[in-house]
């Protein structure tokens, strides 16, 4: 096992595409690292440098003690796992498991050891005869990584592997590898779109658009502190909540509602200004089942109500136009994020907000329900930079572009 460096890395294509931008990130040793974010946001791209199968523009990569920029991949004692499984079909799962093992000249028996030791962890001991074709996706899957774990490599590198895994073999797949990092203990670098696979896998996150982590930290801090509008809409499903709202007389103002600015966060500078007011639809509940005393509401009419069994979705209009920023933008991407998809068409005047309410709820499509909130649950964002706004936040000077937070 060895810690993974990259300092100020950057790839560009040609003379203007930039891939990855200045990315200076440190995995520790036996950490597992999940690069997230939608497609063309630069994770797959960093992960072919680290591997050494994409050559960088820029920058240093360290892995162990090592300096391997100019290494050639297999020289860098890593091992990498696709989401086409690459297996060789022409060979059986034991063939296909040992086959590093061979081309390094390992004797046999050892060989055939290390095969089934990884074999055994797996579930794959009684797959051992058969060919890729006989196997279904999540077996082939399985094949694909026990042929990285027999290797024994410094660190492991792992490109989507699971996205041609239909929705409930992703979830048993999931399972799988949470199991297996915490067996392993083996660095491990992830990439995926999927924010479910982010926030149950990593031990850590960093969420990367055009090119530049835009935030890196533990899944629970992604989603209570998010540092920007981006990971705010990218992470959570459903997604965040994203309103408008101006401060006026210690109020936020939108629509016809009005809500209390919460005690421990100075908005003064704000005054008179329009601001991004975030709400999770988790932090919602229905005020007639009780509520936190103090806590302010939003009366609302419910458009649709989604019964989820032990939850309920209450989907309602605000009568404001969207937040419509082009980080808000880049995180609706459809392939973004596996979040609940809004069934609702918003005009250009109306934000579509959703509250994830206890099953107790007996709101139906049409009712004015009264929802609660607890203040310290509220996020505030600069709408010009996009930033988020805490009690020491200046806003951004009108019309001023804001660097992406790295």
């Amino acid at each position: 096992m060895a810690r993974i460096l990259l300092d100020e890395v950057t790839k560009v294509f040609g003379s203007e595409v930039v891939a990855v931008d200045h990315v200076s990130l440190e995995v520790a040793d036996g950490e597992f690292m999940v690069l997230v974010g939608p497609s063309g946001c630069g994770k797959s791209t960093l992960l072919r440098i680290i591997a050494g199968l994409e050559e960088l523009s820029t920058g240093e990569v360290v892995i162990g003690d090592s300096i391997v920029t100019d290494m050639s991949p297999r020289d860098r004692d890593i091992a990498m796992v696709f989401q086409n499984y690459a297996l060789y079909p022409h060979m059986t799962v034991e063939q296909n498991l040992g086959l590093g093992l061979k081309l390094r000249g390992a004797p046999k028996a050892a060989r055939k050891a290390k095969v089934d030791e990884v074999a055994q962890v797996l579930g794959l001991d009684t797959l051992l005869g058969r060919k890729p074709a006989q196997l279904s996706g999540g077996q082939r899957q399985r094949v694909a990584m026990g042929r990285a774990m027999v290797r024994e490599p410094q660190a492991f590198l792992m490109d989507e592997p699971l996205s041609n895994l239909d929705a409930k073999l992703r979830v048993q797949m999931r399972a799988e590898l949470a199991r297996l990092r915490d067996t392993l203990h083996t660095t491990t670098i992830y990439v995926t779109h999927d924010q479910v696979e982010a926030m149950t896998l990593g031990d850590r996150v960093a969420v990367m658009k055009d090119g530049v982590v835009q935030q890196l930290d533990t899944p629970q801090t992604l989603y209570r502190e998010p540092a920007n509008l981006f990971v705010a809409a990218f992470i959570g499903s459903p997604s965040m909540n994203l309103i408008e709202a101006t401060v006026h007389g210690g109020e936020l103002v939108f629509a016809e509602h009005r809500l209390p600015v919460p005690d421990d966060v100075d908005l003064r500078a704000y005054e008179g200004r329009s601001l991004v007011l975030g709400l999770r639809p988790a932090d919602f509940e229905d005020a007639a089942l009780g509520r936190d005393e103090g806590s302010p509401t939003l009366h609302v009419r419910a458009d649709v109500v989604e019964e989820l069994g032990s939850e309920i979705n209450v989907i309602f209009r605000i009568d404001i136009p969207p937040v419509a920023t082009e980080a808000v933008r880049a995180a609706a991407e459809p392939d973004a994020a596996d979040s609940t998809v809004v069934p609702l068409v918003a005009d250009a005047n109306e934000t579509i907000c959703t509250a994830r309410v206890n099953a107790r709820c007996p709101a139906r499509a049409g009712d004015d329900v009264e929802l609660a909130i607890a203040a310290d649950r509220f996020h505030f964002f600069d709408l010009e930079s996009g930033e988020v706004i805490t009690s020491r936040a200046q806003p951004a000077a009108a019309g001023q572009d804001s660097a992406p937070l790295g």
